[in-house]
């Protein structure tokens, strides 16, 4: 059962994504929280369990919330709560325009959680919840590059599938896409001066003897002539790209790529159909900086 490896103490922060919206998180949420007995830590990147999608208006599960565990909510979800909850602290950040508080809850809830939208303060509201007590922090996250649940602070996914994706087809085809993003192995070896140089990268990096360069742009969109031209004028032998590789870039950049090391910020950044994607790795043999940690579906 994908339950076990939840205990082991290499798992702190466990994010939750599904494939599409109403894929079932909050279901999974709840499940991993009746049945693995922990002191845990819940939050949300924006606002969970509240009555109805507030796009489709179809009911939602409330999350439920096990007494001793900490949460992030707002100071509507607080009021709701009254007496049933013990705040811990009031913090810096705010979802909807209202402040984020964090508190445990003093009895079994069913109600809303909360979060920052911004990856960076998602990331340090997990820790102020390891700060207040939690052994383990689980995270409704997003299947987004952007998203924490792609930040080197998770150690594990849990892919949530949903039939709203769309046809059979259609999820089998994203699953094996996924199966193949997972399977790309991480960056090594590298200094740790190349990994904190990779990290805050805004643009494109280029490698040669284990020093890395900026090559002047961000993004490879109208941009794939001026790499080119670039590669072939000095000696690199890697190149990191912190964005996404597109079809269409793909097939202006062609064979240009060939002689190179190529490494991603994270998978999700090889925007490619399953078959084009497979080719790709196939050929190029991509490793990433944050590579796919999912852990179970």
């Amino acid at each position: 059962m994908f339950l076990k490896w939840i205990s082991d103490d290499c798992y702190q922060k466990i994010a939750i994504v599904g494939i599409c919206k109403n894929a079932g998180k909050t279901t999974i949420l709840n499940h991993i929280m009746q049945h693995c007995i922990t002191n845990w830590g819940i939050m949300t990147t924006g606002r969970d369990g509240e009555a109805e999608d507030v796009l489709f208006k179809t009911p939602k599960p409330q999350v439920k919330i096990t007494r001793g565990s900490v949460f992030c909510a707002d100071s509507v979800c607080l009021d709701a709560y009254g007496s049933r909850v013990n705040i811990l602290e009031k913090t810096v950040w705010q979802s909807g325009g209202k402040p984020l508080w964090i508190a445990r809850a003093n009895c079994d809830l069913e109600g809303e959680i909360a979060g920052p939208q911004n990856t960076a303060a998602q990331a340090d509201l997990a820790e102020r919840l390891i700060y207040w007590g939690a052994d383990k922090v689980l995270i409704d996250g997003s299947l987004d590059r952007k998203s924490i649940a792609f930040s080197s602070s998770i150690q594990a996914i849990i892919l949530s599938i949903g039939a709203s994706f769309g046809s059979l087809t259609a999820i089998e085809e994203e699953l094996h896409r996924l199966q193949v993003l997972n399977q790309l192995p991480a960056i090594k070896p590298l200094t740790p001066q190349a990994i904190k140089q990779l990290h805050e990268a805004k643009g494109i990096m280029l490698e040669q003897d284990n020093l890395w360069t900026e090559a002047g742009f961000s993004s490879l969109i109208s941009n794939e002539k001026r790499l080119i031209s670039l590669i072939k004028d000095t000696p690199f032998s890697s190149i990191y790209f912190p964005g996404a590789i597109t079809s269409n870039i793909y097939k202006h950049l062609g064979s240009s790529l060939q002689p190179y090391k190529l490494y991603f910020r994270h998978p999700e950044c090889l925007k490619l159909p399953v078959n084009e994607l497979k080719a790709f790795v196939g050929q190029h043999h991509p490793q990433c900086l944050i590579p796919y940690n999912i852990k179970a579906v």
